[in-house]
């Protein structure tokens, strides 16, 4: 549920736990309901910052792709730092929430791969290999692609 909150919109990842009515319907429910990312943009949008009705009227339960009309809107942000402060700051956090939980994922990969190896992990992933390819997703790109220009 938090990686579908932080924008890890994978269907695959919810059928683990169909075995559970009440939980995979809270799954389910964090699966299609907007991430935090989404609900920046919606916040961009309220403030007057042009963001595409696309990423606003999406199926929440899809992974989000990347955009370079997003990208624009966080630029209009990181110009005037002075006008969108909060925007700015939102922006900050969000880079630091992506920073810290990749390094908590490229710290479980490592706990995995000392513990088990190469053999198949839990919720039936291929283990470490999985891990290893989760550690180059990206849950908000346009942030990163400003950051980048900065």
């Amino acid at each position: 549920m938090l990686e579908f909150r932080l924008g890890n919109k994978n269907e695959k990842m919810a059928r683990v736990f169909e075995s559970d009515p009440d939980i995979a319907a809270q799954v389910h429910a964090a699966l299609t309901e907007p991430s935090i990312y989404d609900e920046s943009l919606a916040l961009l949008a309220r403030r007057g910052i042009a963001i595409p009705d696309e990423k606003l009227k999406r199926d929440f339960s899809q992974p989000y792709v990347e955009d370079h009309r997003v990208t624009d809107a966080w630029r209009t942000v990181y110009a005037d730092v002075d006008k969108h402060w909060d925007l700015y700051e939102l922006a900050e956090k969000l880079v630091d929430l992506e920073y810290r939980f990749h390094l908590w994922r490229f710290s479980h990969m490592k706990t995995v791969e000392r513990i088990i190896g190469s053999k198949p992990g839990t919720g039936g992933t291929s283990g470490v290999n999985y891990l290893k390819k989760a550690l180059e997703l990206t849950f908000y790109p346009e942030l990163w692609a400003v950051r980048g220009e900065i």
